[in-house]
């Protein structure tokens, strides 16, 4: 269900095409971004080489099982030390992450996670070089979980600190979150401890880092029995997640892993409308390391670009439908969960690509990708499945995806990252009538505007739902550069 997989022959025509003088990469994502309605660029060629009207059909296979907490967001470890913020008297940020979903998991963690230290009772410091969490940092976290209903994943300073802090520091976490710590990670990035951090000699392998880490896994786990780890939480070093996977032993409960699309200063708008086929190979890797060690893998750090976003790219339209896109690529490949990172991050400041946005002043607000996780929340309410489709009838650049229950579809989310709009037909999955709810922008590069259902999320943090369309006749025709969320059974 990834890479050449999903569209075959779309990807050897695309490939082909790239390599001719005659396309432009940068110039065709500028284009989009202006969707201009003179566009003559193979793009629309590429669009139509299977028509503008597709046929959803289900694939040959069983259902995928996505679990209640698959939606997350992550934190840097600061985020718990800054009072006020994620408590529960924040009303505004509790209902930002109750609006996407009854259940989730929030990552603490991140570089500043080396940089961190737990001290019962000092006063709380949300420096990204010195952060300090105090008993009190933790109660109110534990509060803002049980007034989230969502659950945690923590970093223990790994990098700087010793198996002495950390067993205390994991102790403090599982006796005052209790059912609400989902797993310990030890360390943040791990792989590039070696390079250049001074935080382990030059250079630094698994095998040192797996030494390490049964050290520290084995006192944390006599010290505070029950609890579960997740890792080794890496970069990008897929190869170092596949090892940990086949050493197997019950070590580890989660694997973990990072993705950004690329760094800030090397992205582009041309990046997020067009496929990765690096992901797709991180999928596909990970996927097998999760099935032949039965443990389930996470994306438990992601978003567009890497040391804060792009500005005027990851902040807007275009940014909201790749995470959308992004979501429903995880879950249809059996990935357990994603952590889309939010909040200020190791640098100190706001990323935009950040689904939630801070002020600086106590007011939180959702930022423009925040809807494309709230259409995400919308399409896999009351489902627990992926119903699998065959991804070769769908033309490049238009995504979907089926979730259901029981093996029956509750919902079909559309993704339109062309410049043209396409005419699907669900009469094949079983699916004739449902609510549209429509995920739209003035522009591509649109940084306010966006609605979901005709609705805005409010400043109480609340979203409404103001309009929805009926599907008949098992035909929907969906906007250039926009998505749809249908609903079945619902009017």
């Amino acid at each position: 269900m990834i890479g050449t997989e999903r569209h075959p022959r779309i990807y050897s025509q695309a490939r082909e095409i790239m390599k001719t003088s005659k396309f432009n990469r940068r110039a065709f994502a500028g284009n989009i971004l202006k969707t201009s309605a003179a566009l003559t660029m193979p793009w629309n060629r590429l669009c139509r080489a299977v028509g503008s009207e597709f046929r959803l059909r289900f694939a040959e296979g069983s259902p995928i099982e996505v679990p209640p907490n698959f939606t997350g967001l992550g934190y840097e470890a600061l985020s718990v030390a800054t009072p006020g913020l994620l408590s529960p008297a924040n009303q505004r940020y509790v209902n930002l992450i109750r609006g996407l979903g009854p259940q989730g998991v929030l990552r603490v963690g991140g570089i500043v996670a080396d940089y961190t230290s737990y001290v019962p009772d000092a006063a709380p410091v949300n420096d990204r070089k010195n952060t300090v969490i105090t008993r009190a940092s933790l109660e109110q976290f534990a509060a803002f979980l049980g007034a989230t209903g969502w659950t945690t994943i923590w970093s223990v300073n790994f990098a700087q600190g010793t198996i002495k802090q950390a067993i205390e520091e994991a102790r403090a976490v599982a006796q005052t979150l209790g059912t609400r710590l989902l797993a310990v990670e030890i360390g943040n990035e791990v792989e590039n401890y070696g390079n250049g951090s001074r935080f382990r000699p030059d250079p630094y392998t698994y095998e040192q880092y797996s030494g390490e880490f049964h050290e520290w896994r084995t006192a944390i786990a006599k010290a505070v029995p029950g609890v579960h780890f997740a890792g080794p939480d890496t970069a990008q070093s897929v190869d170092w997640v596949e090892l940990m996977a086949s050493e197997g032993k019950g070590d580890v409960q989660l694997l973990t892993t990072h993705y950004y699309r690329n760094g800030q200063a090397r992205g582009s708008a041309e990046q997020l409308i067009t496929p990765d086929l690096r992901l797709d190979a991180v999928i596909a890797r990970m996927r097998t390391a999760s099935q032949q060690s039965g443990i389930p893998w996470r994306m438990c750090e992601i978003n567009s670009f890497s040391g804060g976003g792009l500005r005027g790219v990851s902040d807007t339209f275009l940014g909201s439908l790749w995470t959308l896109k992004t979501m429903m690529l995880l879950a249809q490949n059996g990935c357990s969960g994603v952590n889309m990172e939010t909040g200020v991050n190791q640098l100190g400041f706001v990323s935009s690509y950040s689904p939630i946005q801070d002020d600086g002043k106590g007011i939180n607000s959702a930022g423009v990708p925040y809807y494309g996780m709230l259409a995400f929340a919308a399409a896999f309410s009351g489902c627990h499945q992926v119903l699998p489709l065959e991804m070769n009838v769908l033309g490049e650049g238009v995504s979907a995806c089926v979730f259901g229950s029981g093996g029956k579809p509750r919902s079909i989310v559309i993704v339109n990252m062309t410049p043209s709009e396409v005419k699907l037909s669900t009469e094949s999955v079983g699916v004739d009538t449902a609510s549209i709810l429509w995920l739209t922008a003035p522009t591509l590069e649109s940084r306010t505007g966006v609605s979901f259902g005709g609705g805005t999320v409010g400043a109480d943090g609340h979203w409404k739902l103001e309009h929805k369309d009926r599907l008949r006749n098992g035909t929907v025709t969906v906007s250039k550069l926009s998505a749809a969320v249908l609903r079945v059974g619902e009017e």
